[in-house]
């Protein structure tokens, strides 16, 4: 796979150095987020920023910080499932971000090219557009992976195993541990946590990709070409042979190896014709199109924000109407979508108008030309289109 690298025996006067706990701490500020089982949210760790961070770095300096029990949070998954997030403590954030910003770039050397996830100057479109690449070359075939659970059974041995082929500062490892194993909050109750590394902890996708780095580079040497980000993935294969090899020899690595689960019903071999998703775009032929299940998101989303009875006024409506449209718009943007966001323009403008009527604007016309939702800040989804032509 590679040579052996580089170990660093000594890092953790650079984790709780006061400019990397600073740099540490506008990070997780930046990120925003909810606070985790003391209660203490980003604007009450801010009052007392200053003593929060000297007390985090005496802590860290007399090998005295122990992590809390993230708090347990559920989001709803497209599918109506729930995904289990484990929300740290901002203190635990603020520590994590600042283990972060030291060890990543060490491990930033080893990673495979086609790892998108989670890495600074790589992002999701640019999986996508590899995939695309990849498919106008003949590669006509895909195994379209998923692996079950795969943050909440990461061992945490085998993990700590592929750290310390890069770290051996003790302290440093002590931490990483910590917070693997520090437990989790549900309903009052608290539940050890022997297996995987909570969804929702800032360290957490860094833990992913090294531990699946090891997959995308034995792949590599069997001579597949793997697209990933995060803990989703597909294999490209000019042939069905060659990816049902491929779907062999993935099987192997992620079981065997890694000790993790594919899913046997999900994971499968398609051909483009037929299709598959990922990262949230459904891959037919040469299309690149936009679920319905995304679209009802969205449309949900602004019935929210316009809804007639609500108390804002047009300027903060526009203001979060926008947000939507704009994350929305950047992101789809690169799909076939040129007909869609035109017909979901007119349906949000449509929404706009009752708005500005019922809140009895000042707009006579009762139809509101574009020209007016335009002069009042209202951003199209084909406006964005237009831009990044």
């Amino acid at each position: 796979m590679k040579s052996k690298r580089r170990q660093y025996y000594s890092l953790i006067d650079k984790v709780y150095e006061m400019n990397n706990l600073h740099e540490a701490w506008l990070s997780v500020k930046k990120n925003q987020g909810s606070g985790g089982v003391d209660g203490v949210s980003i604007g009450m760790y801010e009052k007392n920023v200053s003593t929060n961070l000297r007390e985090l770095q005496r802590l860290l300096q007399q090998g005295r910080y122990k992590p809390d029990p993230v708090r347990r949070h559920y989001i709803e998954k497209e599918n109506g499932k729930l995904r289990p997030l484990g929300i740290p403590t901002i203190r635990d954030r603020v520590c994590q971000q600042a283990v972060r910003q030291i060890i990543e770039p060490i491990f930033e050397q080893d990673f495979y090219t086609y790892s998108f996830g989670f890495r600074a100057g790589y992002s999701a479109h640019q999986a996508i557009k590899t995939i695309r690449r990849a498919k106008r070359s003949g590669y006509e075939y895909v195994v379209d992976l998923d692996i079950v659970s795969f943050f909440d059974e990461i061992p945490h041995e085998s993990l700590m195993k592929k750290v310390h082929e890069r770290i051996t500062d003790g302290k440093v490892l002590t931490l990483i541990r910590g917070w693997l194993t520090a437990g989790v909050m549900e309903d009052d109750q608290f539940h050890e946590t022997e297996i995987g590394s909570p969804q929702g902890g800032v360290i957490s996708p860094l833990l992913a990709n090294i531990y699946l780095n090891s997959f995308d580079w034995g792949m590599k040497e069997k001579g597949f070409a793997v697209v990933r980000y995060a803990d989703d993935a597909v294999i490209l294969c000019k042939t069905k042979e060659q990816a049902e090899a491929a779907y062999r020899e993935a099987k192997r690595i992620l079981e065997e190896e890694l000790h993790l689960r594919m899913h046997p019903e999900k994971t499968k071999v398609v051909h483009f014709d037929e299709g598959f998703r990922f990262l949230g775009f459904d891959h037919w032929k040469d299309y690149l199109l936009v679920p319905e299940a995304k679209v009802k998101k969205f449309k949900d989303k602004i019935r929210k924000v316009t809804r007639r009875q609500q108390g804002k006024n047009l300027e903060e409506m526009l203001k979060k109407l926008n947000e939507i449209v704009l994350g929305f718009g950047n992101y789809f943007g690169i799909g076939n979508v040129k007909k869609k966001f035109g017909r979901l323009d007119q349906w949000t403008r449509m929404r706009v108008r009752a708005y500005m009527r019922q809140k009895k604007s000042t707009v006579s016309n009762l139809l509101i030309p574009n020209k007016v939702l335009e002069s009042a800040g209202m951003v199209f989804l084909t406006g964005l289109l237009t831009t990044r032509s």
